[in-house]
């Protein structure tokens, strides 16, 4: 890019799990070289991930970004270090009480996402592999003990075939009252209609006066499409799914999942460049 021509992006929204992260969950040197190099050009980056707030804490310390939190899938927007929310949507009380009730009902493991902890009735299989995926432990209580507090999510765990099964009738079911999300195969994901990623990212943009074209977003997840189509220029991670990488107006080249954010903010230098990106 020529010296006297500005970086035309002023945010960007990062996703963590297979965007920023690899296989290994860690931050490998090409993707923090590329988060450098965004800063280095005068864009403000945060991280957008479905998980929770706290859960999110270490990979913000870990690259220096003492900034906003886009968390739970967009249900919160949260500064790092000041606890400044400017962004929540809760799950409606009545629908998180009804989900819970059913999913218990039908077999499912279900965890309820409150706004300091992960909480289920009893252990599983689905629970522990959670636990494993995010690095976040469940804590086993009398679910009667939180009922009204604030819920971010209420998620139901099976195998994939249950799973897919029971995904389009339960999203035409609620419809209007709540989004329905497959993050991993085995998890159903149910927020407020208001907790997608873009409406974080919205919220974040217009707090800080930066316009949805100067917004960039990055993700690999169903959950990231719509950040991806909203935002000014969405890039999705090869390996993403065919959601995400519909939505967005890049995709990453091929290559190694480790570095597929690097290879994604090199495609955005590029297309700044004036070179052309598929």
């Amino acid at each position: 890019m020529p010296a006297n021509r500005p970086f035309e992006f002023s945010l960007a929204a990062i996703d963590i799990d297979e965007t920023l992260i690899g296989p290994d969950k860690k931050i490998g040197r090409a993707n923090r070289d590329a988060v450098a190099a965004l800063q280095a050009r005068g864009c403000r980056v945060v991280l957008a991930s479905g998980r929770r707030h706290a859960n999110m804490l270490p990979y913000c310390d870990e690259l220096g970004l003492d900034d906003y939190v886009v968390s739970s899938q967009g249900a919160r927007v949260e500064h790092a270090s000041t606890g400044r929310v400017l962004y929540r949507a809760h799950l409606d009380p009545a629908t998180a009480a009804e989900l819970a009730d059913e999913g218990h009902s039908r077999g499912y493991a279900v965890m309820l996402w409150l706004e300091d902890r992960v909480v289920a009735r009893e252990p599983s299989e689905w629970i522990g592999r959670y636990e494993k995926l995010c690095d976040d432990p469940v804590a086993i209580v009398d679910l009667a003990t939180v009922a009204g507090l604030p819920i971010e999510k209420v998620i139901w765990a099976a195998r994939p075939d249950t799973i897919s099964e029971d995904l389009e009738p339960m999203r035409r079911r609620l419809e209007g009252r709540a989004l329905t999300t497959i993050t991993e195969p085995w998890s159903m994901e149910f927020s407020a209609v208001e907790a997608d990623k873009r409406h974080g990212v919205a919220a974040l943009a217009k707090h800080l006066g930066v316009p949805r074209e100067r917004v960039l977003t990055f993700g690999d997840g169903n959950n990231d499409a719509g950040m991806l189509a909203w935002a000014g220029l969405g890039v999705a991670m090869p390996h993403g799914r065919p959601s995400a990488r519909s939505a967005a107006r890049i995709v990453a080249p091929e290559g190694d999942r480790e570095s597929a954010l690097a290879r994604g903010v090199q495609a955005v230098f590029r297309r700044a460049e004036g070179v052309l990106v598929a």
